[in-house]
Order: C-alpha cells, then structure tokens, then sequence
C-alpha cells in the first residue's frame, strides 16, 4: 500500500519518541551542556554555573569538568534541576575564557571580573546592536562604538528576545563585536543583580522597555526608539560621545 512521505516523518518522528522515552535510544547522543557568562568582583570566590541537558529535559547526575583559560579547574555533580557549580576566585580583573564539558558535550563562554564600584554600560543586542526583529543587518557604526567604549568601561551585552545565547554570540562573532559576557534580561532581573552584585549601571542601551527596567538604578539611557526616561539617539556616533 502507498504511504505519503509526510506521513511517514509522523511515525518516524512519534517512533523515535518513545524510543528516547523508553530508553532504547542512547541519550548521551541527545544530551548537551550549557555555560552561563557572568560579571563578577574579582577576588571573591564565585560559582561557575553551567546546566546539563537532555533532549527534552534537564539531566541530573552528570560529571561536569571545568576549564579557566585552558586548564582544569575541577569537576562537579549536576543537580536534579541539572545545575552544577564549581567555586573559583577570579584572582585579577579582565576577562577569563571558560569552557565546560559534560561526556561528549561542552561549551565555552566567558566571566568578566571588575574592582567594586566599576561602571557597567549594558547593550541589549537585539535593540541596539541589530536592525530588524531577525538579525537582518548590523546597526550601522556599532562594532567600532562598543570597541571604543569598552577602552573607557566594561561592557556586558544583553539577551532580551527569542534568539538563544549561542545563536547571539555566534552572530556577534561574525559581525566583528569583541569578546564579551552575554547575560539574559530576564525582565530586569539582571540589572538587580548587577547593582547587587557591587556594580554600577553606567548606563543601558536598547528598547525603551529594557532600558526603562533599570531606572531605578539611574544609569545614561540610550535608545532608538521614541523614550521618555533618557536620550533617543540616532546613531551609535551620539552614543559614544556621551560616554566619552
């Protein structure tokens, strides 16, 4: 009897399903490991954060290797949430390159560490970094602005739409922006912990509903977009002669 292609990938794809379920096919080849960038104090211990993933949900139990600029620091037992720490003192400021690995899988990313009290400026990629709601082309100036400013204080960019972490830093990369944290919105929660953490919010560029989720912290705020709470700006030319 003739069966469609389409309704062959159906029952290929509900197959292959309840294989994973039922434990016939082997999930080391599904699983994948995540790092999370962070700023941080240097010279306090911290916690290097990284989560152990299955196809579908987080995996508990796994072995997670840590790596600072290339030599191990140690190895930790994810969580049944899927987390796993690893405490490290950032012994210096700059820029530390870390990378985890769980089994087959690993991932890189980066920690920055400031002296208290340094002055943060925070961009938000999708609204001040690219033109468009997919990443069509890069705001015209940007690259050369952020490398300018980043010579006059640290920067952390920020995750504030769909696009995941790793596609964010793959497009970065390709644009030519420097190496830096990238760190999720989450609504302003990031601003809290910034400003916790023994930071300052220098300033934020980005949507006006980033930008207006850190007013309480009173950083320089930039946008595109009509705002009521800082400067709307037209190019990224404006922005880094203000933070001269």
């Amino acid at each position: 009897m003739h069966r469609s292609a389409g309704g062959f990938r159906k029952r290929f794809l509900s197959c292959a399903v309840l294989s994973i379920a039922l434990g016939m096919l082997p999930l080391d080849a599904l699983a994948d490991v995540v790092f999370h960038d962070d700023v941080v104090i240097s010279g306090r211990e911290i916690a290097l954060k990284a989560e152990t993933k299955g196809t579908f949900l987080f995996r508990g139990g796994e072995i997670v290797e840590f790596f600072v600029d290339g030599k191990p620091v140690g190895k930790s037992l994810s969580g049944g949430d899927g987390v796993a720490f690893k405490r490290f003192v950032p012994s210096k400021e700059g820029l530390y390159k870390i990378r985890v690995r769980s089994g087959k899988a690993s991932d890189s990313g980066v920690l920055l560490a400031l002296r208290k009290k340094s002055r943060v400026v925070c961009i938000d990629v999708e609204g001040g970094l690219s033109e468009g709601m997919f990443f069509e082309k890069v705001h015209p100036g940007s690259a050369k602005a952020v490398r300018t400013i980043c010579k006059r204080y640290p920067v952390v960019f920020l995750q504030t739409g769909l696009a995941g972490v790793r596609t964010l830093k793959s497009w970065l990369k390709k644009n030519n922006f420097p190496e830096l944290p990238v760190l999720a919105w989450r609504g302003g929660e990031v601003f809290g912990e910034i400003h916790q953490g023994g930071l300052v919010i220098k300033a934020v560029v980005g949507r006006p509903d980033v930008v207006n989720s850190a007013r309480e912290y009173k950083p320089l705020a930039f946008s595109f977009h009509p705002l009521e709470n800082g400067e709307s700006v037209e190019d990224w030319d404006e922005i880094e002669k203000r933070l001269r």
